[in-house]
This record gives C-alpha cells, structure tokens and sequence, in this order.
C-alpha cells in the first residue's frame, strides 16, 4: 500500500520519532518488524521480548497474537503448527479487529488464567 514504506535500519524511537541509520527521521504511527522464522527478537526491550522455542502456542500470549501487559504489541506467527499462512492470516486478521476496536480484549489477569489453562494440559 502507498501508506507503507520501506525505511533503512531502525536505530533509536523517541515517541512517535523513528531514527533510522542514514540519520533520517519519520512521524510514525506503528513499527512493523518482519523477522522472518526465527523466534529470536534481541532489539526488543526484555519486558516486551517473546522467549519461546517453536512450539504449537506460545508462553502469555493471547490467543497466541497479544502481548498481554501491552494489548497494542502484537506477535504474528509464532505457533508451530502446519498450514501457517493461513494460521498468519488469521492472526492478522484479529490484531487488524482488535486494532480497529472489533474486538474487545479480556483483562491482563484474565489472559493469565487463559495461559496457566493451556499450560496445565499441555
């Protein structure tokens, strides 16, 4: 879409203020990182960094897609399962719903208890 741009390498965000590596600077609404199939995301913050190995869901995530102590950071991708890119779509889908209020989402507490459920029976 001509809304979306593809920029040099992210150095610092101040806000709403990108930096990127040629020293240019951009107002942004959202930061889109497409980190291919690797579960690995050393330039996240610790708090907001997935450490998971591939497995069929994901430790704390929402529905396997949320970020539950920061409902607008969304992880798309991450279950091992077979017939991804349909799996991916779906994922998109809901995050798009959530961010255009489609969707209400449950309290962070009620996320954790969601989690320790699919914990216990795995």
């Amino acid at each position: 879409p001509e809304c979306f741009e593809t920029v040099p390498l992210l150095t610092g965000v101040d806000g709403k203020t990108c930096t990127f590596k040629d020293g240019s600077t951009h107002e942004v609404d959202a930061i889109i990182l497409c980190t291919g199939y690797k579960h690995h995301f050393p330039f996240m913050e610790p708090k907001l960094r997935l450490t998971t190995a591939n497995r069929l869901w994901c430790d704390t995530l929402h529905e396997g897609v949320v970020w539950p102590s920061n409902t607008k950071l969304f992880y798309i991708g991450m279950q091992d399962q077979w017939l991804t890119f349909n799996m991916f779509d779906a994922q998109a889908w809901y995050a798009r719903d959530i961010i255009m209020g489609r969707i209400e989402l449950p309290s962070e507490e009620t996320m954790g208890q969601e989690w320790a459920q699919w914990r216990a029976a795995e």
